[in-house]
């Protein structure tokens, strides 16, 4: 059956757009309105269904565009749908009815939805936590089994049985939507989903986690996908953004091609513009040539006056419906406008299949392949000039680790630690062949800054728990279909955990830091007051040094901080991009805890940090 007319209704129901704006707390509901929508809910299953969908997408990509990259495990396989979803929605609506918690009085029932171990973004949000409207909405809608048929025959690797279609009326498109025309350091959401250039789309949904992805349509329109992100092919002349960003060429000539997000349609007037979705559901609009028509699309932002924006023009759309356009400043290299096609890979003799192949080496990609499990934590002999080299560091040991674990690797690592009454000192040696060129904007992108290469150290200073440290994210008890208690949350929670994002911002020149605290990584600060940071070229232009002195005060540890002879947590990952500073190609992790499993990526769980051990 065709459902893109239903699709396209859905989007434009204001009852589906409040819905959705209320699941990213962008919107308050009204009680009444909150009884209006329960019943719309409970009488109109296509409702149902479009909401369990974006819900779904919308989990996922919250969790590829966190501050941390928020891979997809490649191992998890999704379990069968619920097999009564009847029952299972009676029961949902009978909890709301009743005022009780969702959470806790229907673990066991939604433990068996297929997606609840996947997508969980808000898993302890005060709103998820009580009977409210939205909650009850996303638990209607994950019940659904047909709503979420194509997600989870996506993401869990294999292939669900075919269902027999309706015949259909209209005649049919002999020739597909779009190619496939080039890929960049491609990690697709689906590995078993081929998206090599020349493979034909059509219309539906094409979800990357990492690289970037050309798709050109048959009218000549070209789109340049950088992951994470999901866009929704619509027709020759419709997109819909869902994460992510896309940059859009229309042909010369050509005018009338719609990109929408969740808070704004762009509509062309024959150029070539951008589309950024944040992870707050903001949408950032840039134009490069010619110009565009943007509109906020929800609620009362919809009463705004259209904005037309030309080139060297940029502006912000909230989803909030009370918040106007903002302009914003245009920045020319925020955006991945081409791409260089991948080169292909030849396989030699006696190797396993291509399929095998490109699978070990995604899991490197997201997990690594540590090597080290602690590092010793030295104070410094005589005070350290943060300036990028590291004179001072003679006498700090630590580690060193290579991409691939041999000794000529081009990507590398030489990590070390100091400490004082004042500081946490970080510096770092990095193999790189495209070295400090990242342009993630502080102001606007630290959020993705990862992705243009960088170091992100993970470190505990609370002495009481000292290793393992016992504390997971949201996302954590999410994916395993796991609820939290009280204590779990709260452990979560911990001010005296934290992750810290150090990257070199090209295009001013200038060291930064981001730090969020606890296991909830979404939550940062950047460039805090009272950091040191520094980066030097290293000679050959094939790598940087890095130095950074952060105070305790803002580990939250300055009446506390580690003292000699103290065993703590410590986790390091170093990411390496493109020659352009933009799109993330691979990554070393080291300093793990050797006890957890392999497949747990270090950002969700502070007991897979491995030990830094304080010196006097």
């Amino acid at each position: 059956m065709n459902d893109r007319p239903a699709r396209d209704a859905a989007l434009n129901d204001p009852a589906f757009l409040e819905l959705i704006a209320a699941w990213h707390d962008n919107l308050e509901l009204s009680a009444e309105r909150q009884a209006e929508l329960l019943a719309r809910l409970r009488d109109d299953p296509a409702l149902r269904e479009h909401l369990a969908e974006q819900i779904g997408f919308d989990g996922l990509v919250r969790a590829v565009q966190a501050p941390e990259a928020r891979w997809l495990k490649l191992e998890d396989r999704l379990g069968p749908a619920a097999d009564d979803d009847t029952a299972m929605e009676d029961a949902v609506m009978a909890a709301i009815a009743g005022g009780q918690s969702l959470a806790t009085d229907h673990c066991a029932a939604e433990r068996r939805s297929s997606l609840a171990r996947l997508w969980s973004p808000r898993l302890w949000s005060p709103r998820l936590w009580s009977p409210r409207l939205f909650a009850a909405a996303l638990a209607v809608g994950l019940v659904i089994a047909g709503g979420i048929a194509f997600v989870a025959s996506q993401l869990r690797g294999k292939t669900e049985p075919p269902v027999a279609a309706e015949p259909v009326a209209e005649p049919q498109p002999q020739d597909h939507l779009a190619t496939v025309t080039k890929t960049r350091f491609l990690l697709a959401a689906d590995p078993e989903r081929s998206l090599m250039a020349g493979v034909p789309l059509d219309a539906g949904r094409v979800a990357i986690l990492g690289g970037a992805v050309e798709l050109t349509i048959r009218n000549g329109v070209v789109i340049v996908l950088e992951g994470p992100g999901d866009i929704e092919l619509k027709d020759d002349m419709r997109a819909f953004l869902h994460a992510g960003s896309a940059v859009v060429r229309v042909p010369k000539g050509m005018s009338g091609f719609r990109l929408d997000t969740a808070s704004a349609d762009v509509l062309d007037l024959g150029t070539e513009f951008a589309v950024r979705v944040m992870p707050d559901r903001m949408t950032d609009v840039q134009v490069y040539d010619g110009a565009v028509v943007a509109t906020g699309n929800l609620g009362a932002a919809a009463s705004w006056f259209p904005q037309r924006l030309e080139m060297g023009q940029a502006a912000r759309f909230s989803p909030s419906p009370e918040q106007p356009p903002q302009t914003i400043a245009y920045a020319e290299e925020r955006f991945v406008r081409r791409i260089e096609s991948d080169p292909g890979v030849e396989l030699g003799y006696g190797l396993p299949t291509a399929g095998a192949v490109q699978e070990a080496r995604d899991l490197r990609r997201l997990f690594g392949a540590p090597r080290h499990e602690s590092i010793a934590v030295s104070r410094p002999a005589r005070p350290i000039v943060i300036d990028g080299r590291l004179d001072d560091w003679q006498s700090a040991k630590g580690f060193t680790s290579t991409l691939d674990g041999s000794d000529d690797a081009a990507e590398w690592i030489d990590g070390r630690m100091m400490y004082d009454d004042e500081c946490l000192y970080i510096a770092a040696s990095v193999g790189d062949p495209a070295p400090l060129r990242n342009t993630f904007d502080p102001a606007v992108d630290a959020f993705a800054a990862w992705r243009g290469g960088g170091l992100q150290v993970r470190v505990s200073t609370d002495r009481e728990q000292g290793w393992p440290v016992v504390a997971n994210s949201p996302n954590y008890f999410g994916m395993r279909q796991l609820v939290p208690t009280p204590e779990q949350k709260a452990a979560a929670e911990n001010p005296r955990l934290a992750h810290l994002t150090m990257w070199f911002h090209a295009p001013s020149k200038t060291p930064c830091l981001s730090i969020a605290h606890g296991m909830l990584v979404e939550q940062i600060v950047v460039n805090p007051s009272g950091f040191r940071g520094g980066f030097a070229p290293s000679p050959g232009g094939r790598g940087y040094t890095l130095e950074y002195a952060i105070p305790w005060r803002l580990l939250n540890s300055d009446r506390d901080p580690p003292r000699p002879g103290d065993t703590l947590a410590a986790a390091w990952q170093v990411s390496f991009s493109d020659a352009g500073g933009r799109l993330w190609r691979d990554q070393i992790v080291e300093l793990r805890n050797a006890a957890e499993p392999q497949r747990i990526l270090i950002w969700e769980r502070a007991a897979t940090w491995g030990r830094a051990e304080y010196q006097p």
